[in-house]
């Protein structure tokens, strides 16, 4: 029995959409692998402020744009929260550790889109500490790196 046309050309669109959805496949994996467009900071090339800090922390699509802060030991830090995802509450949250049970400063939940302003004064001890949002604590994480 030799294979009709049908058969021919139904394998030849099936060997063509296998090899688009392939290449589609992997071309959105790239896009979604791609790391964080801010780049972790080395914190042995970390330049320390002498002063009080002050920094903008975006939360867009379930993620802070920055993924460290840096301040010297005792200093003023100010974090303006940028709330862009509206509706979804976010907050950012300063913690001892990644375990999250001592807390620095701790925002209050915001629905975006909005602002909100925190003031705290950096721990007088270096190190490397931790912050968060409180309602995304797997995916909205950062350093925050006290010299």
């Amino acid at each position: 029995m030799t294979p009709g046309p049908n058969l021919k050309l139904g394998s030849i669109l099936f060997l063509f959409a296998f090899v688009i959805g392939v290449i589609g496949l992997y071309g959105g994996s790239t896009l979604v692998d791609r790391p964080n467009p801010v780049t972790a900071v080395d914190e042995g090339d970390v330049e320390v402020p002498t002063g009080p800090v002050s920094v903008t922390l975006v939360a867009k699509d379930l993620k802070f744009n920055l993924r460290s802060i840096v301040a010297g030991t005792g200093v003023p830090v100010t974090v303006t929260l940028d709330n862009q995802d509206p509706g979804t509450l976010h907050n950012v949250a300063f913690y001892t550790s990644r375990a999250a049970t001592q807390t620095i400063h701790k925002g209050e939940l915001i629905a975006g889109p909005a602002t909100r302003t925190e003031n705290f004064t950096a721990p007088s001890t270096a190190g490397s500490y931790f912050f968060h949002c409180d309602a995304h604590p797997d995916t909205m994480t950062g350093s925050f790196i006290v010299r």
